[in-house]
């Protein structure tokens, strides 16, 4: 049950490793909650300093926090689950529970690239951060980063604007929002993929829960892309996960002398793959997803990937024929269509389109707005509106506000 993989998450004395331990040896948090003093101490590899917490069986903090999970609309994968990344069960110290809002990808089946940098970073690292991200998800790829201002953020927005799905990790509750002003960013990500954490709803961003955190963000990832980082950043503390869990490490090259292009310049130094495009990290990976990855600076990659997520097809929109042309008579040109009923069949609207259209006005409304409003999954309500774009009937706004077109 789900109050057992709390339980044993929550244990004083214990933490990742310990728990990754436990479940190695016993197999469940169930079994690891039924069993008793004795059985514990006749396991071999069982280490003694676990005993006392183990043996208080309370399951009271466990049920608060799963009525803060169902209050807060927080969902909840154990170790065991069958959703369960294969990739991230594969590293030394997986979560034994992972915490999360939104759609949770099939990472397995994806090309998921983490981003990381500088919480202080140059103007260069935020341009580049977010042309890298916006190109890896154009091309198919998932963005996976943290949640810190810098390179996080802007690394996360340039990938919004995508069909691909965003993924966020926290070293704080999902209830946290931290730093603030990231509050709406969040939101879409939620909309658009989802926000992650092994933390319980209320833990507070404190500095020793973000190392362990970029252990999960390189352990979702093939590869981890270091855009602007100095020495001793988190960033390099995800490089060095990423290499222990037998990740690729990019790094794009900044300027020498900048502070905060130190590491990650030392990065490309110590033989990090060197990147001057989203498209170069992707590459590598086109050998196990060759249906997944296009170069998304190609016109037909858009087309592609949307048929992929949304099993729809982008309507095609061929040139109006040529009429009247010098080398063949009159009687052998096609009858000239009424432009009025082209452009009416080619505006021809789906049931999604029209829903969404129903609820939106003059005045811009931000899409989880929408979605509330429409009753639709957000994945249907996103598809619509794209749609609506292409159809020239939505504009898109800053923030993820849309506004219908007259």
């Amino acid at each position: 049950m789900l109050q057992h993989w709390i339980w044993l998450t929550t244990r004083r004395g214990i933490g990742t490793r310990g728990c990754a331990a436990l479940l190695r040896l016993f197999g469940s948090a169930e079994r690891i909650f039924e069993m008793k003093e004795a059985e514990y101490l006749s396991t071999e590899g069982f280490e003694r300093r676990w005993l006392e917490s183990l043996l208080d069986k309370s399951l009271d903090d466990a049920e608060k926090i799963l009525v803060q999970c169902d209050e807060k609309r927080i969902s909840l994968l154990t170790y065991c689950d069958e959703h369960y990344p294969d990739r991230l069960k594969n590293i030394a110290d997986p979560p034994a529970l992972l915490y999360y809002k939104g759609t949770l990808p099939e990472f397995d089946q994806e090309a998921a690239i983490a981003i990381v940098g500088s919480r202080r970073c140059s103007p260069y690292g935020l341009l580049h951060a977010k042309q890298f991200s916006k190109l890896i998800a154009n091309s198919g790829g998932i963005v996976v980063s943290g949640g810190a201002r810098g390179i996080d953020t802007m690394a996360l927005r340039g990938a919004l604007d995508s069909a691909m799905p965003v993924v966020c990790v926290l070293g704080c509750g999902l209830d946290v929002v931290y730093p603030a002003e990231n509050r709406f960013l969040f939101r879409d990500i939620e909309m658009h993929g989802c926000m992650i954490s092994e933390l319980p709803p209320g833990t507070p961003p404190e500095a020793r829960n973000f190392p362990p955190r970029n252990r999960i963000i390189s352990g979702l990832s093939l590869g981890v892309l270091v855009v602007e980082a100095p020495e001793h950043s988190g960033a390099l503390i995800t490089a060095d996960f990423a290499l222990e869990q037998g990740r690729d490490v990019f790094s794009i090259p900044a300027n020498i002398g900048v502070k905060s292009c130190a590491g990650s310049n030392r990065l490309l130094r110590e033989g990090a793959i060197m990147v001057d495009s989203g498209w170069d990290v992707l590459q590598q990976y086109t050998y196990l997803f060759p249906d997944k990855l296009n170069d998304g600076r190609l016109a037909e990659t858009a087309r592609k990937i949307f048929q992929t997520r949304y099993h729809m097809a982008l309507p095609v929109y061929s040139p109006m024929p040529m009429i009247g042309s010098d080398d063949k008579k009159s009687v052998d040109n096609p009858p000239v269509k009424n432009y009025s009923d082209e452009k009416e069949k080619s505006c021809a609207y789906t049931a999604d389109e029209t829903a969404v259209q129903s609820v939106m006005e003059a005045e811009p409304i931000h899409c989880d707005q929408i979605v509330a409003k429409c009753g639709l999954p957000a994945s249907r309500v996103m598809a619509a509106l794209t749609m609506l774009q292409i159809k020239k009937r939505v504009e898109k706004l800053p923030g993820n506000y849309y506004q219908q077109k007259f």
